[in-house]
């Protein structure tokens, strides 16, 4: 599984994120294939649109440095 670098972004432990995996799997476990991909669906639009806003905020800072300063990594 890709790991995203959190140096800028709070986050669960990886105790706590293996915990909550675990309680989410027995809570998903009686819903129905639709139940489920609409969940998925609903967390992954979430995802897109931190990255969107994410990108839009460098975007921004980027905007506001002087010509020929890039942070960009």
């Amino acid at each position: 599984m890709h790991r995203e670098d959190k140096s800028f972004q709070t986050g669960l432990s990886e105790e706590g994120f293996e915990a909550l995996k675990r309680q989410l799997v027995d809570l998903v476990e009686p819903m129905t294939d639709g139940q489920l991909l609409e969940l998925a669906d609903g967390i992954h639009e979430m995802l897109r649109q931190r990255r969107t806003v994410r990108r839009h905020h460098a975007e921004r800072m980027q905007d506001r440095l002087p010509p020929g300063v890039d942070l960009r990594v």
